[in-house]
């Protein structure tokens, strides 16, 4: 028996998603609709804090800015109105920067390559990637399944 669960380099979720008016009324129901669409979260998880801080990510990339820790920290305490625990703030950063989502370069996050390009470009090449680097294996193993039909 394969050993499977170490075979796994990543996971690529992607839900379509109806997306209703009313989510289109307010940010933070955009961002979330967002998360879950790609796979940040799951159906009725919470996550709030996951959810603030990709709130402010997007926030600074719109504003063509690389926060710091600090930055960030100090972001999601002036749009929370809350005192953040910095460890869950890190965790959630490492978790994203481990995804493949954000990066950091001299202590500064960037979401994507960090080139600022568009929201919508930025996500949709990173999935695409992501996607492409699965199915290289996916199609070796199809062929190779394939042939041994014939």
């Amino acid at each position: 028996m394969l050993p499977e669960s170490k075979l796994i380099r990543s996971e690529l979720n992607l839900r379509e998603l109806a997306l209703p008016e009313e989510v289109l009324l307010a940010r933070k129901s955009l961002v979330r609709w967002l998360a879950l669409s790609l796979g940040l979260i799951m159906p009725n998880e919470s996550r709030k804090l996951l959810l603030d801080i990709l709130d402010v990510l997007l926030e600074f990339h719109v504003k063509r800015q690389s926060p710091t820790t600090r930055d960030i920290l100090a972001r999601l305490e002036e749009t929370t109105k809350e005192k953040q625990n910095p460890k869950a703030v890190y965790y959630h950063l490492l978790r994203l920067k481990n995804f493949g989502i954000l990066g950091r370069v001299k202590g500064r996050y960037h979401l994507g390559e960090g080139d600022n390009r568009g929201l919508k470009d930025m996500f949709r090449e990173f999935y695409v990637r992501k996607a492409d680097a699965a199915f290289a294996n996916i199609g070796t193993a199809l062929d190779k399944l394939e042939s041994s039909y014939r």
